[in-house]
């Protein structure tokens, strides 16, 4: 049995989809110095931050870019699975390939889109970088849908018992 989400569900879910692939998008086309300044400029301000509440480490921008294309991607699995969700709300896991393929089809994108900005370039590494991040969020995301799913069924069944 297919029981899908509401429309209003769906559609929001869809379109932070198609946002968070545009941030993402946009944000590779940047040129290297203006991607490299935002970077930097958000680098030391974590690392003041942290030296603030005692905390003595320095993020270093190599750092701070790869752990915000995994968070990004992670994002990103999570809301692809939403997606799938909005579809089939007991048993999302039936879209995994086009989840998955969602995933690493944008974070191919993403990479050659970078390519044809000034200084930059596409890295393979970065592809992989971004699609264990939608492997994580899918998995996250996943595992609340299923027991949401599951908490669903349980409260159902106790509703059916005690009548």
């Amino acid at each position: 049995m297919t029981k899908r989400a509401s429309k209003s569900f769906t559609t929001t879910v869809f379109v932070f989809s198609a946002l968070l692939i545009a941030f993402a998008l946009i944000h590779s086309s940047m040129p290297a110095g203006v991607s490299d300044g935002e970077s930097i400029g958000i680098a030391e301000y974590l690392t003041s931050f942290f030296k603030s509440i005692g905390v003595n480490i320095e993020i270093t921008n190599h750092f701070l870019r790869k752990a915000a294309h995994f968070t990004e991607y992670t994002a990103m699995g999570m809301l692809f699975t939403l997606c799938a969700y909005s579809f089939n709300r007991l048993q999302p896991y039936r879209y995994t390939p086009q989840v998955l393929f969602a995933g690493l089809l944008t974070a191919v994108a993403d990479e050659t889109v970078q390519l044809f900005a000034d200084g930059r370039a596409g890295m393979l590494e970065d592809v992989w970088l971004d699609f264990a991040g939608v492997i994580t969020g899918f998995a996250l995301m996943l595992i609340f849908c299923l027991l949401i799913v599951h908490r669903r069924k349980k409260h159902e069944f106790g509703n059916k018992k005690g009548k």
